[in-house]
């Protein structure tokens, strides 16, 4: 059948669920709020591809499947490697993450292939639409110094992300892209150095303009999520759009690049294989070998999840919550509010929030209604920025048992008197957290009291 005339209902489906995820998540209704990321890429990437189609006549989805499921499997691996740097890093950590492994470890594989597809799609999105269609620069000859010189810039930068990460962290958004770009030119793959050469940089501004668009949507819907990331970027964490920093967001587009360079090298051991339209079809005859292939899997998936499992104990710093998990509520009264259907702590804030339903939930636990207003108390620390119930008994343990006296504290001052009393290592996580997630709970609850 001939490409127009082919099926396309693939982006309404998308839409539809994204507009449906939405409602949802406005009416905080579950699974769509812990798990919004899924509901809202997944269907951003059938509606991008969609939209590509009825303007091409050619897309991922719809003409090289084959390479989008490649993609997918790649996005894995190249969003854990910024994982694993993050482990250094400690640029930004998860909230509200769902405690069972088993479904944990495949939902962290679902939503990193998400990446490099969301990236690519809306890139080629841009390109139908004709965006930088006529743009042209002068042509640049790449001599042999200036590749070396790349190269050299791209390793001492990525040198001083790990020997400096305090000031030197935001080189991790490009040093690979100068490492890389000069041997992808040389090894004749897809290359903005290349695309220069020939006085067209098309690519690179579309890669440039995808990266902050979709920096903006991963942010926008982020913020509204309850599973989430949260940054801890230093010295740039008092002005913020969304959880993002403002200058963070100059962030996205070299990283863009730096995922387009990262799978053009990839591309160099399949032949000259890629994503785009003019790439995919090259060199069919020519297979990968299948040990290679066998070996290079088995070395994703055990890097994928070592790094899952250090990613558990470094980056995840709470999961979804319960009322008996808060240990300021007695069992038998956390029983019977479960029993009542309030079973997590935000429910228990929406089922108290006047004072008619404060006394009649004081008349069913048969307690004083002082005691649902304590609770009140627990559940707005555990759901504070996603500190989480463990993280809320600790404060409560300290003394800090609401959000006002939080608001007072000094994150240096807490987190040493903190490290002196609470300090433990359950064999998974170390106590108590760092100085700079103090510091987002204290500036949250100074905001929230008015302090």
């Amino acid at each position: 059948m001939p490409a127009g005339k082919r099926k396309n209902l693939h982006g309404l489906i998308g839409l539809a669920i994204l507009v449906a995820a939405q409602l949802l998540l406005m009416m905080k209704v579950e699974p769509v709020v812990s798990w919004f990321y899924y509901f809202a890429w997944w269907p951003y990437i059938l509606i991008a591809d969609s939209l590509i189609y009825r303007m091409k006549g050619n897309s991922l989805l719809m003409d090289r499947r084959g390479e989008f499921l490649v993609l997918l499997l790649w996005s894995v691996v190249i969003w854990t490697l910024f994982e694993a740097a993050n482990l250094v890093l400690q640029n930004w950590y998860y909230v509200n993450v769902i405690p069972l492994r088993v479904i944990r470890w495949p939902g962290y594989a679902l939503a990193y292939a998400t990446v490099l597809p969301g990236l690519f799609e809306t890139a080629e999105l841009l390109e139908a639409l004709g965006l930088f269609k006529d743009s042209r620069v002068r042509p640049r000859f790449i001599s042999r110094s200036m590749q070396q010189f790349l190269f050299s810039l791209g390793m001492v930068s990525l040198a001083l992300v790990f020997l400096f990460p305090d000031y030197c962290y935001p080189l991790i958004w490009g040093s690979l892209t100068f490492i890389l770009e000069p041997i992808n030119y040389r090894r004749g793959t897809q290359s903005i150095l290349r695309d220069w050469e020939r006085g067209t940089m098309r690519t690179f501004s579309l890669l440039l303009t995808a990266g902050l668009v979709c920096g903006m949507l991963w942010e926008f819907w982020n913020f509204w999520a309850a599973t989430k990331w949260v940054y801890t970027v230093p010295f740039f964490e008092e002005l913020k759009i969304f959880e993002m920093p403002l200058l963070g967001f100059l962030g996205f587009p070299p990283f863009t690049v730096e995922c387009y360079c990262l799978y053009n090298f990839i591309s160099i051991f399949r032949h000259g294989r890629s994503w785009k339209e003019d790439s995919y079809g090259l060199n069919r005859h020519n297979k990968v070998d299948f040990t290679v292939m066998v070996l290079t899997i088995l070395g994703g998936i055990f890097f994928c999840v070592v790094t899952f499992h250090a990613m558990d104990s470094k980056t995840v710093h709470s999961y979804w919550s319960s009322v008996s998990d808060l240990q300021g509520i007695p069992p038998a009264a956390a029983r019977l509010l479960r029993a009542s259907g309030i079973r997590t702590p935000g429910m228990l804030l929406a089922r108290s929030s006047s004072l008619h339903e404060r006394e009649g939930l004081a008349r069913m636990l048969s307690v004083p209604a002082a005691d649902i207003e304590s609770w009140r108390h627990y559940a707005e620390l555990c759901e504070l920025k996603g500190m989480g119930a463990r993280n809320a008994n600790m404060l409560i343990q300290a003394g800090i048992k609401d959000r006002a006296v939080l608001a007072a504290q000094d994150p240096a001052a807490l987190h040493a008197r903190l490290v002196r009393d609470y300090a433990v290592s359950d064999g998974n996580h170390s106590f108590p957290p760092r100085t700079a997630i103090l510091r987002i709970w204290i500036r949250e609850a100074r905001k929230m009291t008015g302090a």
